[in-house]
This record gives C-alpha cells, structure tokens and sequence, in this order.
C-alpha cells in the first residue's frame, strides 16, 4: 500500500516537472525568437544609420564644393573689381593732371578754417589704400566742374576778342554758348550758391562756390533756379539762357575761376567726355 502510494507521489512529481520543464522550455522559445526579432530590428537600425551617416558626408561634401566654387568666384570678381577699379584710377589721375589739377594738393583746399586738435599722421592699411583712392577721386570729380553747363554750342571763347558791343580789343573771361531764351542751364558741379541776385553787366547771375579753391560764374540769365546758400549738385537746373546785362541776345556766359582769378574753362568742359569715352574702353577689356 504505501509503495503504491510512493510510486503514485513520484509519478505526479515528475509529471509536474515534465510541465515544468516544457513551460520553460517554450518560454525560453518565445525569448529566443524575440532576441532574434529585436537583433534583426538592431540590423536594420544599424543599417539605416550607416546610411543617413553616408548621405550626410555626401551632402557634407556637395556643400563643401559649393562653398569652394562661392569663395572662388567671390575672389575672381573682387580681383576683376580691384583691376577695375586701378583702370579708374589711374584715368581719373590721368585727366585731372591733363587739365592741371593735382589731387595730391586737393585736400588742402577743403581745410576748415574753424578746426583743430592734436595732429596724428595718416594711418592707412594697405588693402583699404586703393578704395579711400577711389572714394577721393569720386568725391574730388563730383565737385570739379566739368562739362557744358548748357546743349548750346560755344559762340565765344577765354582770352582776347573784340568786344561784340563797342568792337574794341577786350579780354573775355569766359565762354559764351548759343541759346534760346529758358534753354535750361546747368550746375557743371556740385557746391553751394554763393551768389543768385542781378550782378551789374552780367545781368541775373548765379555764382558756385564747389569748395575746393573753385568757382563757376553763370551770366546773362533769363530767369534763376537757385537761391544763394541752395547746396546744387552736378546736372542741376540753376537758371534758364535770357538776354539780361550787358548783352546783345539770348546767350550763356560761362566762367570757370581757381582761387577767384578766372582760368579758361575749355578744357573741363571737353574732360567730361574724354572720361566717358575712357570708360567706354575699361568695360571692352
């Protein structure tokens, strides 16, 4: 009796462990295939980062070579404009020596006479030398007065002629342009109106002083645009061609003084168009 029940004992015991044992052994299944599963997940993971980590050192290097192309055509241009800039330069150099006005001694005229301070000598860094050049140059053409202050054409020169109105030997200290009456007239630099009133026998005037030892006289005006103290820039109406003054019809007497002694303002006026022609060479090269 009591082996029967031994027997029967071990036989549910090791039933029980069978189960046990099989339990565990299709959980041990179940985690083998789920390692697999996550291994695999990991695989593509990894495969997915090798990837994006090649298509961003393509990306990195296709933007690499942009930046290298910029730079690169950056600096070509900046050469060409400091090329282009040296042409300008040196024709702008070039032209005012021609017509007898030095830019080294330019600045000497623009001195303020209510000024000071302790003097400290020009510091200026090569690679800026070219542009503060440039800058003066422009700054020094925009107030010396070139070109035809009107569409007229010349019909009286600087220098000795007989008088057009009592014939005799007289000096003329300027030049006249033909005209019809309000043909406009124009400032041939920029300043500021000195003077805009009737002026004895050159009837309604207008007087620039363009601040830099030079002035331009406007005479024989029908009708004034400007008023004394108006700041004028090149191209500007100031006035309109009349007969006013001492006159024997419609004209413009132009003059051109340095330092209030009058000089023959033939040269600047034709200046004008020499630099435009010049320039018409610089863009062909």
């Amino acid at each position: 009796m009591r082996a029967g029940l031994a027997a029967a004992a071990f036989f549910v015991a090791f039933t029980a462990l069978s189960l046990r044992s099989a339990t565990l052994s299709l959980r041990a299944s179940g985690l083998q295939t789920e390692v697999a599963s996550l291994e695999r997940q990991l695989a593509a993971k990894d495969a997915e980062l090798l990837a994006q980590k090649r298509s961003d050192q393509v990306e990195k290097e296709r933007l690499e070579a942009r930046i290298a192309a910029i730079t690169k055509e950056k600096d070509l241009m900046m050469a060409t404009a400091v090329r282009d800039l040296s042409s300008r330069s040196a024709l702008i150099d070039e032209m005012l020596k021609k017509i007898g006005f030095n830019p080294e001694n330019a600045s000497a005229d623009d001195a303020s006479e209510n000024s000071g301070g302790p003097f400290i000598a020009p510091k200026t860094l090569p690679s800026q030398t070219l542009i503060n050049r440039v800058d003066f140059y422009l700054q020094t053409m925009h107030k010396l007065p070139l070109g035809s202050p009107t569409h007229g054409w010349m019909t009286s020169s600087f220098g000795n002629r007989i008088d057009p109105l009592n014939r005799r030997h007289a000096f003329h200290t300027g030049m006249d342009f033909h005209g019809d009456r309000n043909d406009k007239v124009f400032a041939t630099g920029d300043g500021i109106v000195k003077e805009a009133d009737w002026n004895g026998s050159f009837g309604r005037y207008v007087e620039i002083d363009h601040q830099n030892g030079y002035s331009t006289v406007y005479g024989h005006l029908g009708k004034l645009a400007v008023e004394a103290g108006n700041r004028v820039q090149r191209g500007q109406i100031i006035g309109y061609i009349g007969s006013s003054g001492r006159s024997t019809g419609p004209h413009l007497h132009y003059e051109l003084r340095y330092h209030g002694n009058p000089i023959d303002p033939a040269k600047y006026a034709k200046l004008e168009g020499i630099i435009q022609t010049s320039k018409l060479k610089i863009r062909k090269r």
